[in-house]
């Protein structure tokens, strides 16, 4: 605990004249509690705060530094280290054996002189420019690592995949929430669209200095919303393309080797004692690589996997004709031999995987999805995927997860297409999905375990899936595979595969609702119901149509929400699920709850109650629970709605469910600023949000730091009250949840209007108007006369 809370709470005594005992008599508290307090021995719960300072009396700035001080008692304890800042180092690691290009890089030093100092904006090379394989990466990455030390802040890479095959060029909105999360912002306080992304970009580069490699950029258009807008941030692009559209750009052409650099190149790799006394051989081997980097580098990898070769026997197998492939059709033909060559050299089943490894549409492969696209055992895929990352056939960005670059995806796909049959491709492709899915749902039955019969559980695949050691194993894989399990989802429906296009989304339901903009969610939950009505399933349709009522109640379009619920609800009763009809009975309730309609609510909820206790149903009786409560208390009938809230938080801790128990502390605090608790509702409220951290999740933290506000708000001390809303407001957007957005608004509002700033409180009212006008909800009621009394 901070010791300045004891201090502080001493000298507030000391100024009224009081003892210990007084003080005690006055709060309601006892005199050792108070002596332990002012000794800073305990943490002071939020609600004795509040009877502490109610009983002396303080005014809201008192009151507040009183508060600030006691919520300081969460900082680490004195034997624990504080914990700091991590300074993003995001730049791939610089290739050892980089060689050449002095001019470019000399002059890309010089232009990068004086970051922060005469500029009076950032600089921007945009121009490192080039034909594929020609070393544009390599280039920015070396000079990125040169100037690193010249930008404390931190340096950031992002690949635009502008040109990658089989790839859409990254969105600018993607790209910004990367550089965003790669700064410090969190998942939950991304916001939603891309020009508010780019705001809030800007505004964290401001005075601080980045320097940011944007890789494989497709136009002036994508790159443009990307720029930080200070001075002290240096910028690198590379690109197939000249950009002379990009404002204030400096071009930086890079051709292919110079010969003399070329003949460096190829040595550094082979090893010059492999080299010597084939000077000619080796120029000639230079030349029919084009003096292409990418070229020369696997040209030179495969002579120095061959101990007995010398250069002549490479260049025997270089000169062999070789047709040239489409996609290299812009470049020598023996570019393209240089590939065919080493490709070659691979044992069978490393050309296999060379080849098959291209189906995943992915951003990057790991041992366990090759494993289940060359149907072979995990230990052999480690060593395959090793082995083609020696032979430069593919990238490791990070530690044990591979792609392709762009030539080398081109190629690979042009082999799979003349080697490899529709229906072998189509077989590798449907084991890379059931793999997926059976492990998303092996992880999400960690997570949530109690809501397992309400998601697909798919049978085992093929060979050794993956197993789960806890909670944390389980979330840390969906975190790393999300990109790849969106893109899978989505490459679903492309690939004609109706089945996974259902259950996908069905599986990670719960993790994508909490990790995902809600509008990209509502994408994937319109193809998963669409797949389901192809496949005549009408169990997985039920499912979809509540998934998506989940959305559209998440975007806050309540009468679409409802409609979509009850059509969910007509499938389930006229099937016979009594389960499936339970479950959307409760999100009936939760909707109707939210559009001000109660008694409605109520009726649905009674229902679903008894039905999920006949069957019994614990996962959809726990959601009922934690959702009378709310409704009870909106119909004023608070002695019944208390009931709910303890059984439901009994129901949570028996049952272990962290987040179950967040959810009713935060109702059960609201319950209590009904009856005008406030300190014992700040105390939910503080505990709720412990566990939303603990369980690190940004949207709960959202919640309940709204929550705090009002509870401060209410107890007359608006600037702690002010530091919460933001908190909320840094958390929420991204998710597309409208009505919590519009409720930290009129708590803004409302706190500024107490601080005497009516000019942001206006502001801040207008906007919670317009949300919950929008919403169709009896909080614009509250919002209107809010801002009537501003005006």
């Amino acid at each position: 605990m901070p010791r300045d809370f004891g201090t502080l709470l001493r000298q507030h005594r000391y100024s009224t004249g009081w003892t210990q005992e007084e003080l005690a008599e006055r709060s309601g508290m006892s005199t050792h509690a108070i002596s332990v307090l002012e000794s800073g021995r305990r943490r002071p719960r939020l609600s004795s705060v509040a009877r502490l300072a109610t009983a002396l009396g303080l005014d809201p700035a008192d009151r507040d530094r009183l508060l600030s001080a006691a919520r300081g008692a969460s900082e680490p304890p004195p034997d624990e280290a504080p914990v700091e800042r991590v300074v993003p180092r995001l730049l791939p690691y610089a290739v050892p054996d980089f060689t050449g290009r002095h001019a470019e890089v000399e002059r890309l030093l010089a232009l990068a002189g004086g970051p922060g100092g005469a500029q009076s904006r950032p600089l921007v090379l945009s121009a490192i420019d080039g034909m594929a394989g020609v070393g544009k990466t390599a280039l920015a990455v070396h000079v990125g690592h040169a100037l690193a030390d010249r930008f404390p802040d931190g340096q950031l890479f992002v690949d635009l995949r502008g040109f990658t095959p089989g790839q859409q060029p990254l969105d600018p909105g993607a790209a910004l929430a990367s550089l965003l999360r790669a700064v410090g912002v969190s998942e939950a306080a991304l916001p939603l669209h891309t020009e508010e992304r780019a705001r809030l970009w800007r505004s964290r580069a401001a005075g601080s200095r980045y320097l940011v490699v944007l890789d494989n950029a497709l136009d002036a258009e994508q790159v443009r919303p990307l720029i930080p807008g200070g001075p002290r941030c240096l910028v690198l692009v590379t690109s197939r393309q000249r950009m002379p559209a990009l404002e204030g750009a400096v071009s930086v052409p890079l051709d292919v080797l110079s010969h003399d650099e070329a003949v460096e190149l190829f040595t550094r790799i082979a090893g010059p004692d492999r080299v010597a006394g084939h000077a000619g051989t080796v120029d000639e081997i230079v030349a029919l690589c084009g003096r292409l980097p990418l070229a020369l580098r696997i040209a030179a990898a495969r002579l120095a996997h061959h101990p007995a070769w010398t250069p002549v026997e490479l260049l025997q197998r270089i000169r062999r004709p070789q047709k040239l492939f489409t996609e290299l059709s812009d470049h020598d033909q023996s570019v393209a031999a240089a590939f065919v060559d080493s490709y070659h050299a691979l044992a069978p089943a490393q050309q296999r995987a060379f080849r098959l490894a291209v189906l995943h549409p992915g951003q990057d492969v790991t041992p366990h999805a090759l494993a289940a696209l060359v149907d072979a055992p995990v230990d052999e895929t480690e060593e395959l995927l090793e082995s083609l990352h020696d032979h430069h056939l593919l990238i490791e960005h990070t530690a044990f997860r591979y792609t392709f670059h762009d030539l080398l995806r081109a190629f690979a796909g042009e082999l799979l297409a003349r080697q490899d049959s529709a229906p072998l491709q189509r077989a590798a492709l449907i084991r890379l999905f059931d793999h997926y899915r059976h492990t998303a749902a092996a992880a999400m039955n960690v997570l949530f375990p109690l809501e397992r019969r309400h998601r697909p559980q798919p049978p085992a695949p093929g060979g050794t899936p993956l197993v789960f050691a806890d909670q944390a194993d389980a979330t840390h894989w969906l975190t790393r595979e999300q990109a790849n399990l969106l893109a899978l989802t989505r490459h679903a429906a492309d690939a004609d595969l109706p089945q996974y296009t259902a259950d996908l989304p069905a599986i990670l339901w719960r993790h994508l609702k909490r990790h995902m903009p809600a509008h990209e969610a509502h994408v994937l939950g319109v193809r998963a119901l669409q797949a389901t009505r192809r496949l005549g399933d009408p169990a997985g349709e039920a499912a979809a149509l509540r998934h998506l009522g989940g959305v559209q109640y998440q975007l806050g379009d309540f009468p679409q929400a409802l409609d979509l619920l009850h059509q969910s609800l007509e499938i389930q009763q006229r099937t016979g699920n009594r389960n499936g009809e339970a479950h959307v009975l409760a999100n009936l309730g939760l909707t109707l709850t939210r559009m001000g309609r109660p008694a409605e609510a109520l009726a649905h909820q009674r229902r679903a109650l008894r039905l999920s206790r006949d069957i019994p149903e614990p996962a959809v009786e726990a959601i009922v629970l934690t959702n009378l409560g709310p409704t009870l208390t909106r119909l004023g009938l608070l002695e019944e709605a208390l009931a709910y809230h303890r059984e439901a938080l009994e129901f949570h801790r028996r049952s272990g469910n962290r987040l179950g128990q967040a959810i009713v502390l935060q109702q059960f605090g609201e319950h209590q600023q009904k009856l005008q608790r406030h300190p014992e509702a700040l105390d939910l409220y503080q505990e709720a949000l412990d566990l939303h951290r603990d369980l690190r999740d940004t949207f709960g933290q959202a919640e309940a730091h709204t929550l705090l506000g009002d509870a401060l708000l209410a107890m007359d001390a608006p600037a702690s009250a002010l530091e919460h809303y933001r908190a909320a407001l840094e958390y929420l957007p991204h998710t597309g949840e409208r009505y919590n957005l519009g409720r930290i608004h009129h708590g803004l509002a409302r706190t500024h209007q107490r601080l005497g700033e009516p000019d942001a409180a206006r502001q801040h009212a207008e906007q919670a108007l317009e949300i919950h006008t929008a919403l169709g909800i009896p909080e614009a009621a509250e919002a209107r006369a809010l801002l009537d009394s501003l005006s």
